[in-house]
């Protein structure tokens, strides 16, 4: 296993059975995985250990995740770094706060599965910004769909592209970017979306 290629998580959860579960799960998948308990630890090993990804429970000791949250992206040294909310607050009221605090994303504890974690945590280090070592081990394919193969005709009918999937803005060929989707085991799964090559915008 190359446990330092495909990043560090930082796990901040107070739950012991929970922490280690998730602790297995997240080093058998490839990534460094450092924890801390309460929010006042979680938020200092946010500036010490400089983590790629921090998977963040809202409801902790010492200092609520909100706050660590907010703390994180007030901060010039930190504000870039991924957050995954991983919470048992599932109202949308706390989903909708956590992202306009500045979360990247959000799982529901006990409605999402390690290995749905696991593919939110791919898709999310597969965003413009991460740095390329980490992003290069990500399953992540690039292709370019060729008019008249298969239900390329189709496709580009139901999505409304335009000119053989090309760009609205620019009109450059897009690419159809798929990611392996690790919240399924009984085959090989992929999300997708449509990528400008050269803006760079998602359709």
């Amino acid at each position: 296993m190359s446990a330092t290629v495909k990043g560090k998580i930082l796990l901040i959860e107070d739950d012991i059975a929970l922490r280690s579960v998730y602790v297995d799960a997240i080093a058998a998948d490839g990534y460094t995985v450092v924890t801390a308990e309460d929010g006042e630890q979680g938020l200092a090993m946010v500036k010490t250990e400089k983590p790629d990804v921090v998977l963040l429970d809202l409801i902790l000791p010492k200092l609520p995740g909100f706050e660590v949250l907010k703390s994180i992206r007030a901060d010039a040294g930190t504000k870039n770094i991924i957050i995954l909310i991983m919470s048992m607050l599932e109202e949308q009221r706390h989903i909708q706060k956590a992202m306009e605090l500045g979360a990247n994303g959000y799982a529901v504890k006990g409605s999402t599965t390690p290995r749905e974690v696991l593919g939110k945590i791919a898709a999310l280090l597969t965003q413009p910004g991460v740095k390329e070592h980490i992003k290069e081990q990500v399953k992540v394919y690039n292709l370019f769909i060729k008019k008249n193969r298969g239900d390329a005709d189709k496709l580009q009918n139901d999505t409304g592209s335009t000119g053989l999937f090309t760009c609205k803005d620019c009109r450059e060929e897009m690419l159809l970017v798929i990611t392996l989707d690790y919240s399924r085991s009984d085959a090989h799964w992929f999300s997708a979306h449509f990528a400008c090559p050269k803006c760079g915008k998602k359709f």
